[in-house]
C-alpha cells in the first residue's frame, strides 16, 4: 500500500511539473485594468476545449504601446514569430508553446491608434 501510494505521489508531481501555466506577460493585460476603459472592448470565450482573449481598441495609442510592450517581452519565448508594417497597419504575431499546445497571439494597428489584439490556444496551453 504505501508503495502503492509512493507511485502515485510520484505521477501526481511529475505531472504538476509537466502542466505550467505560461506565465506570459500578456496574459497580464486582461488583469481587469480596462473593464471600465470606454475604449476598449473585451471579449473572452471558451468553447470546445478552446480558450480565446481579445481586446478592441478604438483611438487609444497609449493601449496600443502597452499591448505591444508585452508582445515584445514574450517574443523571447516564441516559437513562431511575424512582424509586418503596411501602409494598411501593422502586424505582429507569435506562437508560444506550452504544455504541447500552441498559443497564438496577434496585434493588429493602425495609424490612429486603433487595433484589435488576441490570445487564443487550446485550454490545456494555459493550465
Amino acid at each position: 500500500m504505501k508503495r502503492l501510494f509512493i507511485l502515485l505521489l510520484c505521477v501526481v508531481s511529475a505531472v504538476s511539473i509537466y502542466a505550467n501555466p505560461p506565465m506570459l506577460n500578456v496574459e497580464s493585460l486582461f488583469d481587469g485594468r480596462y473593464n471600465d476603459n470606454k475604449s476598449v472592448i473585451i471579449s473572452i470565450y471558451k468553447n470546445n476545449g478552446n480558450y480565446y482573449r481579445g481586446l478592441t481598441i478604438k483611438r487609444n495609442p497609449e493601449i496600443i504601446k502597452q499591448i505591444a510592450a508585452a508582445i515584445a517581452k514574450d517574443q523571447s519565448r516564441a516559437k513562431g514569430f511575424s512582424d509586418y508594417q503596411g501602409e494598411d497597419g501593422h502586424y505582429t504575431s507569435l506562437q508560444i508553446e506550452n504544455n504541447g499546445e500552441i498559443i497564438y497571439i496577434g496585434l493588429q494597428r493602425d495609424k490612429v491608434g486603433s487595433g484589435f489584439f488576441f490570445i487564443q490556444g487550446k485550454g490545456k496551453a494555459f493550465k
